[in-house]
């Protein structure tokens, strides 16, 4: 094993994701006071897979963020391996629901970015970044620009750069909303392979019901905050299936019943469309 590898093992088996009671607000343009996140709580240990769905605008975005470090919460706590007072900005790796690869760079100067923002040397960086390539399915493809690329490929080339500097936890926006089905469920299958080895704590925001139940633990569902003064997250629904799970998983009578499980909580949420099954 590699110094690195040793060194992400080590990261990965510390890290611990707490949100403890947490209410999230802002300001809106008009100068309104309004809530996005009530009286939320989740929890994500090392090697856990966690997913939250919920209607458009219900926050999930606006959690993610907060977790990492981008905003504060109005209440609540944010812990990173028990540690509440700790900065969280640098410290949690992100995928957003965008690549945001940098055109002028190539695959292997994108993938190194979050290290050398770090202050790793640029050979170091470079190094580390090639030996994690052949995992991602990107060995060939480094010296290309992101314009060469198909989504898929970008797409794989963020996720490097978002794991590469080794931090415990793992956010995850929407990270294949823009691609083709097919294209989507090639790379869940995928990410559920990475993952599944790296020990990392996971939280996946998706519209997907079927993208949460083949690639979590357990579903949290998020609700668009009410007068009724009820905490943002309405259901959680475990998902007692061994990973990683195969596309044949989807057809089996134990995941059909957790999809109408989850179908149902996410009915019963507030006002707004239910996310749907698959692009």
């Amino acid at each position: 094993m590699s110094a690195g590898s040793s060194r992400s093992a080590q990261l990965a088996q510390l890290a611990r994701l707490l949100v403890d009671r947490v209410s999230i607000g802002y300001t809106s343009a008009r100068g309104e006071q309004v809530l996005a996140v009530r009286d939320l709580s989740i929890e994500v240990d090392a090697g856990e897979f966690v997913a939250i769905v919920g209607p458009s605008g219900c926050g999930k975005s606006t959690l993610l963020n907060a977790i990492a470090g981008l905003t504060e919460p109005s209440s609540g706590a944010i812990s990173i391996d028990g540690n509440p007072g700790a900065a969280r900005l640098g410290k949690v790796a992100y995928m957003q629901q965008r690549d945001l690869l940098l055109p002028w760079r190539t695959v292997l100067g994108n993938a190194r970015l979050g290290l050398e923002l770090a202050g790793t040397d640029r050979h170091i960086a470079d190094a580390a970044a090639s030996e994690r390539a052949e995992r991602f399915g990107l060995g060939g493809a480094l010296g290309s620009f992101p314009w060469q690329l198909s989504g898929g490929m970008r797409q794989r080339v963020a996720l490097l750069r978002a794991t590469l500097p080794d931090s415990g936890v793992l956010l995850l926006d929407e990270p294949f909303g823009a691609l083709d089905a097919i294209t989507r469920r090639d790379l869940q299958q995928w990410l559920a392979g990475v993952l599944e080895r790296a020990g990392r704590a996971v939280l996946l925001v998706t519209h997907d019901v079927e993208e949460a139940l083949l690639l979590a633990d357990r579903v949290y569902v998020m609700s668009t905050p009410s007068g009724d003064n009820k905490p943002s997250i309405t259901a959680r629904v475990d998902v007692p299936l061994p990973r990683p799970r195969r596309e044949e998983t989807v057809t089996t009578p134990e995941f059909v019943a957790l999809k109408a499980e989850l179908m149902s909580a996410l009915s019963a949420t507030a006002p707004g469309p239910v996310p749907a099954e698959a692009p």
